[in-house]
């Protein structure tokens, strides 16, 4: 067998397999096949959480200069202490809230009252409260209506949760009070500069333009 014929083994071999792979149906890869699902998952994934982060924008925005917001959030964590009291002494979900609205005036207790009364003439007390955010705007409000509505639904321990909202709730309405004490300090900058300084100088000036005058005369 001479070293010529090996060669041309090897080469019709080689165009043989050449030809085998260009004339084959291309498969499709594991990546090509897993890609789209796992892309159509990602997407909804993503519009999801783009969904849940312009709900938060909506809430904050609309809950903005809002007198009744305003009052409400002042009002929440009295509200989730008694709620958080009557729980702990065994009373259930409804037995708290009626409590609350018999106890508390506000437009939380409204709100409450207004549940309350929905549920006696036979609607869903889970239904009822997820409604809360639609009547009371803000990211406070919507964490206290899913954490009922959870505990209603899943029967998770609803008094701890609670009372890690109100130390939340506390804190923002603190921080609230501290902004509009800086805004009402820059307002009080308005008249001090330009009443009651120019005064003050004009008094202490003005005796010496008049003997300056009188100088003069």
């Amino acid at each position: 067998m001479s070293l010529e014929f090996l060669l041309s083994m090897l080469f019709g071999l080689g165009t043989a397999g050449l030809f085998s792979q260009v004339a084959a149906k291309p498969s499709v890869s594991l990546v090509n096949r897993v890609g789209p699902s796992m892309t159509r998952i990602a997407i909804g994934t993503g519009c999801f959480s783009v969904t849940k982060a312009f709900t938060k924008i909506r809430l904050a925005l609309r809950s903005q200069n809002s007198p009744r917001i305003e009052k409400a959030l002042f009002e929440l964590p009295e509200i989730i202490d008694i709620l958080v009291v009557s729980l702990r002494s065994g009373e259930g979900v409804f037995q708290s809230l009626e409590k609350v609205a018999s106890r508390a005036t506000g437009e939380l207790a409204r709100e409450i009252e207004r549940i309350l009364l929905a549920v006696s003439y036979g609607a869903a007390l889970a239904t009822e409260i997820n409604k809360l955010p639609d009547s009371l705007p803000h990211p406070q409000f919507a964490e206290f209506a899913n954490k009922i509505s959870l505990s209603i639904n899943r029967g998770t321990p609803l008094a701890q949760m609670l009372q890690d909202q109100g130390k939340s709730a506390r804190a923002e309405t603190r921080n609230r009070l501290l902004r509009q004490a800086g805004k009402n300090e820059t307002k009080m900058l308005i008249p001090l500069v330009f009443l009651i300084l120019p005064i003050t100088v004009l008094f202490a000036i003005y005796p010496s333009l008049k003997l300056l005058n009188f100088g003069f005369i």
